[in-house]
């Protein structure tokens, strides 16, 4: 017999770069479409809006609003990351079920509220831990599961972006840190490759190049995980 699954009705919370590869990587799967944009900025809310042909009645500059009005399924959280926290909360309390960027937040006690939320509304939530589908973690991990090639012992793991991506494609950068958008994935991969937790922190850091262009942020961080 067979089964027909209706579509899970997404509103995206978040209309930048990475909001937009949402919205395509959404509207190819079979089961899913993105009915909804909310961004504080309604121009560029609307300007992504029209690549996926969504009307103007579904495209909010507040996330409460389109959280009450857009008759979504699921969310779609891709603000930058020290902005997930409210949002968070706000769609486990309406009940909606999320995705959330990566990092979680940017505080152990913030974190603790989005789970709070999520457990007392009983909806399901996962951070786009993405690395764990790329072929380039996947396929050792399953080498790992599988006993080729034994134990993992130790690894290390370098993350690196261009200047630009600080000085020009985030105009957030001094709101936060490659810590929360690079090495986010690190401290996860290395986790889920060893499958284990991290018991103590070594690290230390540099600034000036990025502060030299005028953004408040670190340049490098060197960090041993045991």
């Amino acid at each position: 017999m067979e089964t027909t699954l209706s579509k899970v009705k997404l509103g995206i919370v978040g209309a930048g770069t990475w909001g937009e590869t949402h919205a395509f990587i959404y509207n190819d799967h079979a089961h899913a479409e993105v009915v909804a944009i909310c961004d504080m900025n309604l121009e560029r809310a609307k300007a992504l809006a029209a690549k996926f042909n969504i009307p103007d009645e579904q495209v909010y500059s507040s996330h409460t609003e389109m959280l009450n009005r857009s008759g979504i399924d699921a969310v779609a959280i891709v603000t930058p990351d020290f902005a997930h926290t409210q949002i968070a909360v706000d769609c486990a309390n309406a009940g909606k079920h999320f995705i959330i960027e990566k990092p979680l937040t940017t505080s152990r006690e913030e974190a603790i509220e989005i789970m709070e939320a999520v457990k007392l509304n009983n909806v399901r939530m996962m951070v786009d831990l993405h690395s764990r589908w790329s072929p380039l973690f996947a396929i050792p991990k399953q080498s790992i599961l599988d006993g080729d090639i034994g134990d993992p012992y130790s690894a290390y793991y370098r993350l690196n972006d261009i200047k630009w991506v600080a000085t020009d494609l985030l105009p957030w950068a001094a709101k936060s840190s490659i810590l929360w958008f690079l090495g986010y994935h690190s401290v996860d991969v290395l986790r889920w490759l060893f499958n284990d937790e991290v018991e103590r922190v070594y690290s230390v850091s540099r600034a000036g190049v990025l502060k030299d262009e005028g953004v408040d942020t670190v340049d490098v961080y060197q960090t041993i995980l045991e």
